[in-house]
């Protein structure tokens, strides 16, 4: 549904950003190339400075230092209306000002391309971007009554719907149940397999192994590792990173990277 990128080329570049907040920088001088066809994680514990970076790439924070060039132009020079239509992003909250039904929440991805021949293909775009976030069912109900995970689905079929080639996704699996999760996950590497550049914050790193190409992990608003996931999820960092020791292990029938905290020894016996 979405116009394919130029595989290989990068999308979207981050040049040594900084963003300052109380005079810390909690974006330290980042440097990111995405690249149309595949998917990049950016995973790091709570304030690692994921969101906020995402933010910067989006153009939403203006960064206090560096730049950011979307199809090799600053991201300055870009219309409005030319970004909307060439990036999209999914916030961490989902919030409607008014009482839309879920099928006009997902229309409101269609404004960029108003008064354009793409507008001829709305109702099935919209259509497709419902049925593949598995909310086609909710279409008549108001926003304000779904559950948390039913809300962020909707936000990523409206996300979806926009249709652009860069998609940035601010935890789309947080508010969901492992289905969803693994539902959700799979559509953004259909994203990519269609040639977009997809950007998506992970708390789940078990989920980045899985359905990222590149894994780039955030500390203190550096990056402490960049790459495929097997190189970038090292136990050791990973443990220094999030503060707590992890195992990184195959998983035993399929082989696919699996995080996990190590625990200490915990009673199995029922207390009376």
């Amino acid at each position: 549904m979405t116009a394919a990128g130029l595989v290989g080329v990068a999308a979207l570049e981050a040049r040594g950003v900084v963003v300052r907040r109380g005079g810390r920088a909690v974006v330290d001088r980042v440097d990111l190339a995405v690249h149309a066809g595949t998917v990049t994680a950016l995973v790091g514990p709570n304030g690692a400075g994921k969101s906020t970076l995402l933010s910067v790439l989006a153009g939403d924070v203006r960064p206090d230092a560096g730049e950011v060039v979307v199809d090799g132009r600053p991201l300055g020079d870009w219309k409005s209306g030319d970004l909307a239509r060439t990036r999209a992003m999914l916030p961490q909250e989902h919030r409607v000002a008014f009482g839309f039904r879920v099928a006009e929440v997902v229309e409101l991805g269609r404004a960029p391309w108003r008064g354009r021949p793409e507008e001829d293909h709305d109702e099935a775009v919209v259509l497709e971007a419902m049925a593949s976030t598995d909310v086609g069912h909710l279409a008549a109900r108001t926003f304000p009554t779904l559950s948390g995970g039913e809300k962020a689905r909707t936000a990523l079929a409206r996300t979806r719907a926009q249709a652009t080639r860069i998609v940035l996704l601010d935890e789309p699996t947080a508010a969901l149940d492992v289905g969803h999760q693994e539902a959700i996950m799979e559509e953004v590497r259909q994203e990519a397999a269609e040639g977009d550049a997809v950007v998506v914050v992970l708390h789940d790193l078990s989920l980045a192994a899985a359905y990222a190409d590149r894994v780039v992990v955030l500390d203190e608003g550096r990056v402490r590792a960049d790459g495929p996931p097997a190189q970038a999820l090292d136990a050791d960092l990973l443990s220094a990173v999030y503060r707590h020791p992890l195992d990184v292990l195959p998983h035993p029938h399929t082989g696919a990277l699996l995080i996990v905290p190590r625990r200490s020894q915990v009673s199995s016996e029922v207390l009376p």
